[in-house]
């Protein structure tokens, strides 16, 4: 647990590592939380002025969130809505510190990892790296906070594509619909990173931190998971939630019937 978190600070700049390799750097509840209350605490630090966000290994930025506890958190509506606030917490998190947060994407981002990359400042992939919030295939719902906040990124016409099709896509084509701000080759990542790292550190910080208030009070969606509470009733119990389920865990094509 203790290592599952990479915090090393480099001058200016703090770089925080998702270190769970062995599941792809999904996020469990309790990562989660940690991230979060990480960016809080060291946001106050006013000599901290960038922070990036990565996932350990070339493999995954984050593959999405903890499957072993999708059984217990997606049990009932009521269960998933609390996960999904939860959850939650991070994306409030990369957003409300002063400071900028760049994801460093260094491999796939799938679900959980679509979302948080979304909930960062900006986001540079390796030319590698594939997108996708595949909750269609299973039956599973994005909450109501998550979805605005990628209809804001990339137009309600992408954010229906992705969400209704489950489709991944590669990182050429999430530049070119804007999911992310920059696409480069692997040997390339960090130095792309640190060189934006650099010029957002040798900036004004209160600047910064004004647009970035400004922006997100402009833009921001509701931060609670609770008004999309109708849609997690109507799924969360029914048959199709429950056979999506059933399919994901044993590997196998669902067969939905919309009821």
């Amino acid at each position: 647990m203790n290592n599952e978190l990479i915090v090393e600070r480099q001058g200016h700049v703090v770089w925080l590592t998702v270190n769970r390799p062995e599941v792809r750097n999904a996020l469990s509840l309790a990562i989660t939380k940690r991230i979060a209350d990480t960016l809080r605490e060291l946001s106050k630090d006013r000599t901290v002025r960038v922070f990036v966000l990565t996932g350990a290994g070339d493999r995954a930025f984050v593959s999405g969130a903890d499957v072993r506890e999708f059984r217990e958190h997606l049990a009932t509506p009521e269960t998933a809505l609390n996960y999904d606030a939860l959850a939650e917490e991070l994306q409030s998190a990369l957003r409300e510190v002063p400071q900028p947060v760049i994801a460093m994407i260094q491999g796939h981002a799938v679900g959980s990892g679509t979302i948080v990359a979304v909930s960062c400042d900006f986001r540079i992939a390796v030319r590698t790296a594939k997108f996708g919030i595949p909750v269609a295939k299973f039956g599973f719902l994005v909450p109501v906070p998550d979805t605005l906040r990628l209809v804001q990124l990339v137009g309600p016409a992408k954010a229906k594509r992705m969400l209704m099709t489950g489709e991944m896509i590669e990182a050429p084509e999430a530049h070119a619909i804007g999911l992310v701000d920059q696409v480069v080759d692997a040997e390339n990542l960090k130095a792309a990173v640190e060189a934006m790292t650099a010029t957002l550190a040798s900036n004004a910080p209160l600047t910064l931190k004004a647009t970035k208030q400004i922006i997100e009070g402009m833009a921001a969606p509701t931060s609670d998971v609770r008004v999309g509470a109708r849609w997690y009733t109507e799924i969360f119990r029914s048959r199709d939630f429950q056979e999506g389920l059933d399919a994901f865990f044993n590997k196998r094509k669902p067969e939905f019937k919309g009821e």
